[in-house]
């Protein structure tokens, strides 16, 4: 407790620095950590890692790892189940629309903290911010349609800070074609870094997700896009202020899938199926299910870790390496798929999220692996703003 407690007066009495944070979505650890056996060309990236703080060993992630619930866990520091956004889409039951709305938070962001004290705060496409009145400047993720990670420009113009599309369009008029991809998102982060100049920038990047999930993480197209990524970071570090820290997060790892298999058609009894797990209650259906020695069973300390208020099922069981389960009953017994996908359970082996914190005259730090609930309190004492308990860094 009083190292603890060294650690975080210490962390006060720092100098408080303007922030950008990137999310490269997707971003699964091992194209850093294995960026030389990759073979990959990411010069930028790699000058972070190098000399920054790097959870070299990965970032566990909530439950689900998707993108909206992971991004607000980044910046809120708690659990999905205690911030509010569950999914990327909301329940059927509720309109199945994206939780874009930041109305749809149950707890203050580090965007909330930082506008609390003074700052002022930009967002690019970070989900979960329409209509937050803690972003002066805002060019939020909402679309109405898609094509692959492009969104449409109408839609995010409908939602975005009155005023600022005319201005970021008159120094960079080829912003305005009608599917949004990366390079767009640069050109707004790099508008509000040159011209605006916030404290806070929060900014997320969309195009590797989308080419991973096509084509499989690690893939050759995946990592061209992971290229692509860096080139555009450069852009980016470029126009940012000398004194402006950066923070690289991903909000989830990738797997590559091979396989969709119906477990109904190998398990007799009662069961729960989503594409990355299976639980039930029946006894017939454990046993089934551990016959088959394929598929890990979660242990109940695991499940606490995730699910602190919510019972453990008689038996929960991730998909075995490559496979997905077929959520529909009818489904073939097997199918052969080329796929990339996450929404698995956080403690996978090697299934991880990137952390990198890179300060001006910083030490090169080595974090090992670290909690992504810890993130929030990490990035608040680069602002120097008091974010709460529960997120201060344990």
């Amino acid at each position: 407790m009083r190292l603890l407690s060294f650690l975080l007066i210490g962390a006060a009495l720092l100098p408080a620095r303007p922030l950008l944070v990137i999310s490269i979505d997707g971003l699964d650890h091992r194209y850093l950590r294995d960026a030389d056996k990759l073979g990959l060309k990411i010069p930028n990236l790699r000058k972070l890692v190098k000399d920054g703080s790097w959870a070299d060993g990965g970032v566990v992630g909530v439950v689900p790892t998707v993108t909206f619930p992971s991004h607000t866990s980044i910046i809120t520091g708690v659990r999905p189940d205690q911030h509010g956004i569950l999914n990327n889409n909301r329940p059927k039951e509720d309109g199945g629309e994206r939780y874009f709305f930041a109305s749809f938070l149950k707890v203050p962001t580090l965007a909330d903290a930082a506008k609390k004290a003074g700052m002022k705060v930009g967002g690019v496409h970070w989900p979960v911010t329409v209509d937050s009145k803690s972003f002066d400047w805002d060019f939020p993720e909402h679309f109405k349609k898609r094509q692959g990670a492009g969104m449409d420009w109408a839609a995010t113009v409908e939602k975005s800070t009155p005023g600022l599309i005319e201005k970021m369009t008159a120094k960079y008029p080829s912003m305005a074609i009608e599917w949004i991809d990366d390079r767009i998102r640069a050109l707004a982060t790099i508008y509000l870094l040159k011209y605006e100049k916030p404290d806070l920038l929060l900014l997320h990047l969309i195009d590797h997700d989308s080419e991973a999930h096509e084509t499989g993480p690690f893939s050759v197209h995946a990592k061209a896009m992971v290229e692509r990524t860096d080139e555009l970071l450069g852009d980016i570090l470029a126009a940012k202020p000398a004194d402006m820290a950066v923070a690289l997060v991903s909000d989830h790892g990738f797997e590559r899938f091979d396989e969709v298999v119906n477990i109904r058609t190998l398990v007799k009894g009662n069961l729960n199926v989503s594409r990355t797990m299976v639980t039930t209650d029946d006894p017939v259906a454990l046993d089934g299910l551990r016959a088959l020695r394929t598929a890990r069973e979660i242990p109940a300390g695991e499940w606490r870790r995730f699910f602190p208020d919510t019972p453990k099922p008689l038996g929960a069981f991730e998909t075995p390496p490559h496979q997905l389960f077929a959520v529909d009953a009818a489904a073939p017994a097997n199918a052969k798929v080329l796929h990339g996908d996450h929404g698995l359970w956080p403690l996978r082996p090697d299934y991880r999220s990137t952390f990198v914190l890179w300060t001006p005259g910083g030490k090169a730090v080595r974090l090992g692996e670290v909690d992504m609930l810890s993130l929030a309190g990490r990035l608040a004492q680069v602002l120097n703003v008091d974010f709460g308990k529960e997120q201060k860094v344990q």
